[in-house]
C-alpha cells in the first residue's frame, strides 16, 4: 500500500467547525480496524491511545476528555480541564479505547466518521491515517487527505507500524552485536558501520519493508557492509566524508519525505513519539556526526567542522526534520570539546567551546520561533524555567525506564559503568572523549536509557579503537586548522 508523500494534496475540510466540541463521538472500548462498522467510503484515523509502555480504557477516555496525554511512566492520569465531549448515542462519530485495565499500549484503535471518505492528518504525527487521541479533543490540529480505500489503507499502516515494533529490538541488538564484534575484528570498520546501519534503516524506511523476516537480516547485512567498505575508504578524510554523507542524507530524507524515517524500522515507535529522530537513532548518528566534524576539521579546518556541525544539528534537532529537542543537548556538548580540541587548547579553548555552544543554543532558538510548533518549540517559547522542567521530566522518565525491568537495569548499569572505566583509564583522544561526553548528556535529557547506554559503550570502543587502528585514520594527521 502506498502511503501519502508530504507533497500531496490535502482536501482541508472538516466535517464540523473548528471548536473543541466540533466532535463528540462514541467511544467503544476494543473498536479496531477489525471490528470498526465501517463501509470503506468514512473519514478515518487509527487512534494512538496513549503515550508511553503502558495504557488502560480510564487513562484512554481521560486523555480524550481533557485533550492531553501523559506519559504512563509518571503513574497518573492526565488533570487538565475537560475540553471534550462523548455521546451515547452517536452512530456517526466513534471512537476505539483499550478493553479494560493496565496493558501494553502497543495497538491502535480506530476514529470513524461518517463523511466523504478520506484519512484525518495529524500536525501531532505527521503521518496520514494516524492520529493521537488527544487530537480529537482539538479539530484545528487534523486535516482530511481524501482517499478512496480508507480502510485499505489504514490496514496497511497498522501493519506496517506492527512490524516495525516487532523488528525493532532483534534488528537493534544484533546490529550492536555485529558492530561489537568489528570493535574488534575491524576496528575502523566498526566506525563505518554506524553510518551503513543508519543508511540501511533509511532505505528500509523509503522501501517500506518492515517485516522482521527481512529487516532483522537486512540491518545485519548493512553492518556488515562497512567492512569491505572500510577497505575501499583510504585516509581519514574518505572515511569523514562518509560518514558526512549520512548525516546529509538523513537531513535531506527529514526535509523532503519524514515518514520515511518515522516509519523505519529503527524510527520512532508510534506510542508517544511519532515523528522525527527516535533516541536509538540519534545515538547511532551521533558516530557520523562527530566523527565527520572531527575528521574533516583535522584536515581542512574550521569550516568542515562549522558546516557537519550545523547540518547535524538542523537534522537530528530542527522542528521540520529530526525533532529531538534533546539532540541539541547532545551534539552540543560533543560538538563544544571538539572545538577546544581543535583549537588546539590554551586561550583560544573556552572562545572556541563557547561559540560551539551559543550556535547550538541559537539554532534551537531560531527554530522554536520559525519552525512549525513542536514540543520542544514550546518549551522554549515558554522560557529557561519550562526548559528545565522538560528536562527534570526526563530525568523521572529515563529513571523509570532504566529501572523497570532487572535485565534492562542490568545492562544499563553495566554500559556506564563500563563506559565510565574506560573514559577514566584513557587514553583521553578528543574524539571518543567528545562522545563519551555527548552520550552523559544524553542520558540525562533523554528516556532511552538502554539504547543510549548501550549504544554509547559500543560507540565509544569504535572510535577509540577506530583511531588507533592506522595512522592514516588518527587524529595525528595534519592539515590545516584555521
Amino acid at each position: 500500500m502506498r502511503f501519502f508523500p508530504a507533497w500531496a494534496s490535502v482536501a482541508v475540510a472538516l466535517v464540523a467547525p473548528s471548536s473543541a466540541a466540533a466532535y463528540c463521538p462514541t467511544v467503544i472500548p476494543g473498536l479496531d480496524l477489525d471490528s470498526a462498522p465501517a463501509s470503506g467510503r468514512d473519514r478515518m484515523a487509527l487512534v494512538v491511545p496513549d503515550a508511553g509502555p503502558t495504557t488502560s480504557e480510564r487513562r484512554a477516555r481521560e486523555s480524550l476528555l481533557r485533550g492531553e496525554v501523559v506519559n504512563s511512566l509518571h503513574g497518573k492520569l492526565p488533570t487538565g480541564p475537560r475540553v471534550a465531549c462523548v455521546s451515547q448515542m452517536s452512530n456517526s462519530q466513534l471512537i476505539g479505547v483499550p478493553e479494560g485495565g493496565v496493558q501494553a499500549n502497543d495497538r491502535r484503535y480506530v476514529f470513524v466518521v461518517a463523511a466523504p471518505p478520506g484519512v484525518f492528518v495529524s500536525d501531532s504525527t505527521r503521518i496520514p491515517g494516524l492520529i493521537s487521541i488527544a487530537d480529537i479533543a482539538h479539530p484545528e490540529r487534523l486535516r482530511v487527505r481524501e482517499h478512496a480505500d480508507p480502510v485499505a489503507y489504514l490496514r496497511a499502516l497498522d501493519e506496517r507500524i506492527r512490524d516495525n515494533g516487532r523488528a525493532r529490538v532483534p534488528a537493534g541488538l544484533l546490529a550492536t552485536a555485529i558492530i561489537a564484534a568489528l570493535v574488534w575484528a575491524r576496528p575502523r570498520a566498526a566506525v563505518l558501520a554506524f553510518g551503513t546501519v543508519a543508511l540501511t534503516n533509511l532505505l528500509l524506511g523509503a522501501a517500506g519493508v518492515s517485516e522482521p523476516w527481512a529487516v532483522v537480516p537486512l540491518v545485519a547485512l548493512g553492518a556488515l557492509a562497512a567492512v569491505p567498505l572500510a577497505l575501499l575508504l583510504h585516509g581519514a578524510p574518505a572515511v569523514g566524508l562518509f560518514l558526512a554523507s549520512v548525516v546529509v542524507a538523513y537531513l535531506a530524507v527529514l526535509g523532503l519525505e519524514g515518514t520515511w524515517v518515522s516509519l523505519s524500522p529503527l524510527g520512532p515507535s508510534q506510542n508517544g513519539r511519532f515523528y522525527g529522530v527516535s533516541n536509538l537513532l540519534e545515538t547511532m548518528l551521533l558516530v557520523p556526526a562527530l566523527g565527520a566534524a572531527w575528521l574533516l576539521g583535522r584536515r581542512w579546518g574550521w569550516a568542515p567542522f562549522a558546516a557537519v556541525a550545523a547540518v547535524s544539528l538542523v537534522a537530528v534537532a530542527g522542528s521540520r526534520f529530526g525533532a529531538d529537542g534533546g539532540g541539541a543537548f547532545v551534539l552540543a556538548a560533543g560538538f563544544a570539546l571538539l572545538a577546544v580540541a581543535l583549537a588546539g587548547g590554551g586561550r583560544r579553548a573556552v572562545p572556541a567551546a563557547a561559540l560551539a555552544g551559543a550556535a547550538a543554543v541559537a539554532v534551537i532558538a531560531a527554530d522554536a520561533v520559525l519552525g512549525p510548533m513542536t514540543h520542544v518549540g514550546e518549551s522554549v517559547r515558554a522560557g529557561p524555567g519550562e526548559v528545565l522542567a522538560d528536562v527534570a521530566d526526563r530525568l523521572v522518565l529515563s529513571w523509570r525506564r532504566a529501572t523497570a525491568d532487572a535485565a534492562v537495569a542490568l545492562a544499563v548499569a553495566g554500559s556506564i559503568v563500563a563506559l565510565a572505566g574506560l573514559v577514566v583509564r584513557g587514553p583521553r583522544r578528543p574524539l571518543p572523549l567528545a562522545f563519551a561526553a555527548a552520550i552523559g548528556v544524553s542520558l540525562l535529557v533523554n528516556d532511552s536509557p538502554r539504547e543510549v547506554a548501550v549504544g554509547g559503550l559500543v560507540g565509544y570502543l569504535a572510535l577509540a579503537r577506530g583511531e588507533r587502528e592506522r595512522p592514516d585514520y588518527t587524529a595525528s594527521e595534519t592539515g590545516s586548522r584555521s
